[in-house]
């Protein structure tokens, strides 16, 4: 049976230890692999020089081979993800507001990513719909959800992003309307210019389809 997916070595600077752990069980998953010392083994192999080897070092003098793989992600989880303060995410969240150059889907996977840490529970939608209201940065989107009334997460991001596309496609068409206006424009001097040409008169015998030069 052919491998389905491929693995690569782990690489901090693109990707948290989450993940790539995430991208290892549906590897595991898709190949039915559930063996546990194939799992480690498999850890152990395409993890990755530098991070077998703080592996190893954060488990001195025991070997990596010698725990189980829940250990070892674990322990690598503890090093690369440490829990941070709630304290701080929820100040982070609070604190976030959209980026001029951000757009509204964007803006709201960012929030997602700071509450991972907030522990919102149940009031996650709700502080959800609270920051996209008052960090959303457009003041026509803005006084739009603040006229809606009993707004909700799904609402406020479906009127958001409505509005954002709205905007959008009327830049556009705004565009294609002024280079449209200046083509017609350029071929109107051109026809002008042409028909003046036309109307030139030959003063030997006033026709208006040569000149004097060309008259016979």
């Amino acid at each position: 049976m052919a491998t389905i997916g491929t693995l690569v070595a782990f690489d901090p600077k693109s990707q948290t230890w989450d993940e790539y752990t995430e991208i290892l069980e549906q590897f595991f998953a898709a190949n039915e692999i559930d063996d546990g010392e194939k799992q480690r083994a498999i850890l152990i192999s395409v993890v990755g020089a530098a991070t077998y080897s703080l592996m190893r070092n954060l488990l001195s003098p025991a070997k990596p081979k010698d725990k189980t793989f829940q250990e070892l992600v674990l322990l690598m989880k503890n090093h690369f993800d440490p829990k941070p303060s709630e304290i701080v995410q929820r100040y982070k969240f609070d604190s976030r507001s959209r980026k001029p150059d951000e757009t509204v889907m964007e803006y709201v996977a960012e929030l997602r990513r700071l509450a991972q840490d907030c522990n919102y529970g149940n009031t996650l939608q709700q502080m959800l719909r609270d920051r996209i209201v008052c960090g959303i940065k457009d003041d026509r989107i803005q006084r739009r959800l603040l006229s809606e009334v009993d707004l909700t997460f799904d609402k406020a991001l479906s009127i958001a992003v409505a509005m954002e596309t709205a905007n959008k496609n009327a830049q556009d068409l705004q565009t294609s309307g002024a280079t449209a206006k200046c083509f017609n424009f350029s071929k109107g001097q051109q026809e002008s210019r042409t028909f003046t040409g036309e109307r030139k008169e030959c003063y030997r015998c006033a026709g208006t389809k040569h000149t004097a030069a060309d008259c016979w």
